[in-house]
């Protein structure tokens, strides 16, 4: 390199192309860019040659979060408009360095932008609770009365729904082997034998939700008979292994249906794609955030008057469940 020669440009962000700035720690945002310094040739961002920049300041090592956020799924379709959504977020974003710990290096580098920016929103983003949901849809009518499901960023426990049909069957399968010495309880079984040998049992899924009820109300105490206390955890198991979860047909598509709440607040349903099921966690609740559209109730038989509809899950747990207990 002669005298004169000017040095390589600063290596910039994968996708910011506009200028380099320095990678951001979580909470701050991006400022204006500084480019030259005491020692710099003005307007140019250039050091004088001769003359020796002092030492950057090491930043200080962020702290710890008090709770993280596993990122399970997205709709990549819902991009888009979850960028449009949260646009000075993803734009902060766009100017951090990728960390190889969490932003995985897939072969089509548009994959890692993607888990980059969901991320970014699920532990950044402004959230809600469940209540919050009534005020975001009133929010979006327009004074026309015009309306669009407005984006949500909410948090809550989520709680997996079974199927009444399967219920029954899981509960009949744990509950069988202690019926033949008992005639109340092989009353309840002959009775639910009955119902899913009609011909359309799935129609009847409220009378299959009341003989599961029927089925656990006739079984011996615990103190007499200790099997039976673990007779509702080992149909729960069954359910969970086999993904029986509930379902509903609506929005253009047949989704798992589940109930997002928070402590004394009534829950709203949620519809995640059915697709999914394999994906998800064997465990009954989970404590999430959500990306979700805002929805006005989808089923009469809900009594929430809103709905939302997943578009992206991140799983939360805090640092005390990881850390203590046993592994």
């Amino acid at each position: 390199m002669t005298r004169d020669a000017v040095p390589p440009a600063a290596e910039a962000s994968p996708w910011a192309m506009r200028v380099t700035a320095p990678a951001l720690t979580v909470g701050q945002r991006a400022g204006p860019v500084e480019h030259a310094g005491r020692d710099a040739t003005p307007g140019t961002g250039l050091a004088v040659p001769g003359q020796r920049s002092p030492a950057p300041a090491r930043a200080p090592a962020p702290a710890s979060p008090a709770e993280i956020v596993e990122l399970l799924w997205f709709d990549a379709k819902a991009l888009p408009r979850i960028r449009a959504s949260w646009s000075d977020l993803i734009l902060d974003l766009d100017f951090e360095a990728l960390d190889p710990r969490h932003d995985p290096p897939p072969s089509d580098a548009g994959s890692a932008k993607d888990h980059h920016h969901l991320s970014g929103v699920l532990t950044r983003g402004p959230r809600i609770e469940p209540s919050g949901v009534r005020q975001a849809i009133l929010a979006s009518i327009s004074e026309k009365g015009g309306f669009t499901p407005p984006l949500v960023l909410v948090e809550g426990e989520l709680r997996f729904v079974f199927d009444e049909i399967e219920a029954l069957k899981a509960t009949l399968a744990v509950v069988s082997p202690l019926a033949g010495t008992d005639r109340s309880l092989k009353e309840a079984v002959d009775l639910a034998c009955e119902l899913l040998r009609s011909p359309y049992p799935e129609g009847a899924s409220g009378a299959a939700a009341t003989l599961t009820e029927h089925i656990k109300e006739r079984l011996p105490p615990p103190a007499r008979l200790p099997a039976a206390a673990r007779i509702e955890a080992q149909a729960e198991r069954l359910l969970l292994e086999e993904r029986r979860y509930q379902t509903r047909t609506l929005l253009g598509d047949t989704w798992i249906r589940a109930l997002l709440g928070a402590s004394g607040q009534d829950t709203l349903p949620v519809y995640l794609p059915k697709r999914l099921a394999p994906w998800l966690p064997m465990l009954p609740r989970l404590r999430v955030r959500l990306v979700a559209e805002a929805h006005l109730r989808q089923d009469q038989a809900e009594s929430s008057r809103y709905a939302l509809k997943a578009l992206a899950l991140g799983r939360v747990a805090t640092l005390d469940e990881i850390q203590g207990g046993r592994p």
